[in-house]
């Protein structure tokens, strides 16, 4: 006891105390979803043929004088003299080939030379105006990496059994199957919004599928890293199910919620300041069309009911949470929400 009055002692036992749950991370951990990404990159174009030149029969066309062009020796004299020019013999070259001539030539070519300049000039103009609509493409990105993640109240237990049913039973292979995953986790928090405290959310444009795979992977390894024992897995219709050893319960207790989804399209969230903001997000989420959803993944820690996630381990594994600033309704204590973004000293 005489060693615990001398200052140094006493520091180095109170920062062993304190960083001793720094060590924890959170216990069980529960992942559903899956991935669309085609394998291979878009399909090549292919070459349209070539235009055949126009046709040449017109040289051949051949023009022969009406009959009514000869007249018989013995017409009438009384005929007028008016009609009398009438009266004639086609030259013998009446019924030859008409041959173009020099003029004709030229006249034609001129106007095949001027066509074809308009044409090219047709081409180049859209050919720039294609150029500028894809590269405007590509910086502003027409793929959309969105994460959204909620913190909740350990009260929240009927989120937990719903997640796990939705693991359980959905099929994660199909783009239909992933909607519905989206859609029944998104209605899974609007049922519990009485006990949400915190959130976060990004997203991520990008113009390459490539790019937009591999930012999503990063996010979904980046969550299941932060989970001491993943015991409920339902990816790609891969399943796993394992039993976990829990510590007791805890007076304060949380669960955390993250959902990943990789769309076609530009997406966009409001910035979350409370519940009717996270509102506006689930539903957006909800509302994506499975001929968009590109890969959905819904983490969730603790799996287990009977597990716990400290406030601590909530602050270190999930600092970018940020608190509700919402005025707390009649009837409700401010310290019923409070926040949880701070970083831990």
């Amino acid at each position: 006891m005489t060693s615990l009055k001398n200052p140094a002692t006493v520091a180095v036992v109170f920062l062993f105390l304190l960083l001793i749950p720094s060590f924890s991370s959170p216990a069980t951990g529960g992942r559903v979803g899956g991935s669309l990404f085609p394998s291979s990159s878009g399909n090549k174009k292919s070459k349209s043929p070539s235009p055949s030149p126009p046709s040449s029969s017109r040289s051949s066309r051949h023009y022969h004088a009406p009959p009514t062009c000869y007249s018989s020796s013995s017409s009438s004299s009384s005929s007028s003299s008016s009609h009398s020019s009438r009266h004639y013999y086609a030259p013998p070259t009446y019924h030859s080939t008409a041959a173009p001539t020099s003029s004709s030539w030229s006249e034609n070519a001129g106007k095949a030379v001027v066509g074809f300049v308009i044409l090219l000039a047709v081409m180049l103009c859209l050919g720039i105006m294609w150029d500028c609509y894809t590269e405007a493409e590509k910086r502003e990105g027409k793929l959309s990496v969105v994460k959204l993640q909620v913190g909740l109240m350990g009260e929240a237990r009927s989120l937990q059994r719903e997640l796990n049913r939705i693991t359980e039973t959905a099929n994660t292979s199909t783009s239909e199957g992933l909607s519905d995953v989206l859609k029944e986790a998104t209605t899974a928090l609007l049922c519990n919004l009485d006990h949400c405290i915190s959130s976060y959310s990004s997203v991520i444009r990008k113009s390459e599928i490539y790019d937009a795979e591999t930012c999503f992977n990063q996010f979904s390894e980046e969550e299941a890293d932060k989970f001491d024992d993943v015991t409920l897995v339902n990816l790609n219709s891969f399943k796993t199910h394992s039993e976990s050893q829990s510590p007791d319960e805890i007076d304060k207790e949380y669960i955390v919620v993250t959902i990943l989804v990789a769309t076609d399209g530009v997406l966009k969230l409001p910035t979350i300041n409370g519940t009717r903001d996270l509102t506006k997000a689930l539903h957006k989420l909800g509302a994506i069309s499975s001929s968009k959803i590109m890969a959905v993944e819904v983490l969730w820690t603790p799996q287990q009911e009977n597990d716990t996630l400290t406030q601590r381990e909530l602050l270190k594994s999930y600092p970018d949470l940020r608190g509700f600033y919402e005025a707390p309704s009649e009837g409700q204590c401010e310290d019923q929400q409070p926040f949880l973004g701070a970083n831990v000293m």
